[in-house]
């Protein structure tokens, strides 16, 4: 897991932050480590530091990635892509206080 995406577990999920990591490590041993950042990047971004949007993200990332990459990539109903993923949480401004 890249440092982006631990330091946004950590500020968004707080006292939560290991319930989220454990769950992510389970994640990946499923998936035999194919799981991309850019997906953890999304269910993170998504689940907006609830544990149980968290929890609810990562079962729809089980069923079709492509829904969960949808949500947190493009807009409704004009389908454009207003978010890139596969950027750090850093690049994206979704670090540093600004928000896209």
């Amino acid at each position: 897991m890249t440092l982006d995406i631990y330091q946004k577990i950590e500020k968004d999920f707080g006292d939560d932050a290991i319930e989220v990591h454990d769950a992510l490590k389970v994640l990946d041993a499923k998936t035999k480590g194919l799981i991309s950042n850019r997906l953890i990047r999304a269910i993170i971004f998504l689940a907006k530091g609830d544990v149980e949007a968290f929890h609810q993200k990562v079962k729809l990332a089980q069923v079709d990635y492509r829904d969960v990459l949808y949500q947190a990539e493009y807009n409704y109903p004009e389908n454009e892509r207003v978010r890139d993923f596969s950027q750090t949480f850093y690049q994206l401004g979704l670090l540093n206080g600004k928000s896209t």
